[in-house]
């Protein structure tokens, strides 16, 4: 019941598929304007030193074991292109050091043009899916783990990853209501107000806390509303240990609250901030649904690959 609501509040994985328009202008955008920004001008090496009629056979290869993705990212293009290509690998699959990821085949001039931008995008969403499948391994599916909107490439980050294995958050400002510190500051740090504002407005919200007694009061809070919304709590830059306590209180409030009606009610939890691979073990074990995590996108290191000429 727990992931299946964690699952619904917390993951828009279904939004980016390649076949979803959305997605695909998205994409397009994104790998036009990268395309614009480096062959605007041409490809003058390219294009001095290699034969206009000239065709061959690329493979990109991996340099690294890991998680691949992009590939249908890179796919959208190619195709858009009239480019000829084949997959040796898809979205999700492991792969070796050394291994084929695809082979390309058509105008050496257009493939050499467009080698570094193929290569940015798989090489950027290869290293996330790898990174987050590497961290999900680490909890050992005691929870989830997600990212944050600190992304350079905002759906394509998210979308690399889900094929990781982990959840996507939201995916704009308008995905769901995520109560903020910064917002409670300019409510006078009222949370029962925030709450009240919020739930007229939609059905998934989210509040972030810094201690107990605010992660109390919002559950209390929550308690009151008896809305039919669905409603979680971040414990933003808390210890684990706290946010462990903290957990137990609610619940045992909600156990007690939940004996007296039909309806019952859930609180998701959320921990986020200050969490890295030393210590997600450790928050993963504290009863939380979800451990949001910035460095799957904002520090990760590009996979490692090339575009080989074969013929």
């Amino acid at each position: 019941m727990r992931e299946s609501l964690a699952l619904e509040f917390w993951d828009r994985s279904r939004n980016l598929d390649i076949d979803n328009k959305e997605y695909a202008n998205y994409v397009n955008k994104i790998i036009n304007e990268t395309l614009q920004e480096d062959v605007s001008y041409g490809d003058v090496t390219t294009n001095s030193l290699i034969n206009k009629n000239k065709n061959i056979k690329a493979v990109i290869i991996a340099k690294q074991d890991g998680i691949i993705a992009g590939i249908d990212e890179i796919s959208s293009i190619l195709k858009n292109k009239k480019i000829k290509f084949n997959k040796n690998k898809k979205d999700g699959d492991k792969i070796k050091n050394n291994g084929a990821i695809l082979e390309i085949y058509g105008n050496a001039r257009k493939i050499l043009s467009y080698e570094r931008t193929l290569l940015n995008i798989l090489q950027r969403m290869s290293g996330i899916a790898t990174m987050t499948y590497n961290t999900k391994k680490l909890i050992k599916n005691n929870c989830f783990i997600s990212g944050t909107r600190k992304t350079l490439f905002n759906l394509i980050d998210k979308k690399a990853i889900s094929v990781g294995g982990g959840l996507t958050h939201r995916l704009n400002l308008s995905d769901s209501m995520l109560i903020k510190d910064n917002h409670l500051k300019l409510l006078n740090d009222n949370i029962e107000k925030a709450l009240i504002l919020a739930a007229k407005k939609a059905k998934y919200t989210e509040i972030e806390v810094k201690n107990e007694k605010e992660a109390l009061e919002a559950a209390e809070t929550i308690l009151i509303l008896g809305s039919n919304n669905l409603f979680a709590i971040m414990f933003d830059n808390m210890k684990a240990s706290i946010i462990k306590n903290t957990i137990k209180k609610i619940n045992n409030r909600l156990n007690n609250y939940n004996k007296k009606i039909k309806n019952k009610r859930i609180v998701l939890f959320e921990a986020s901030g200050n969490i890295n691979e030393k210590n997600i073990l450790e928050y993963s074990k504290t009863g939380v649904d979800v451990i949001s995590l910035g460095f799957l996108t904002h520090s990760v290191k590009a996979f490692d690959m090339s575009l080989d000429i074969k013929a």
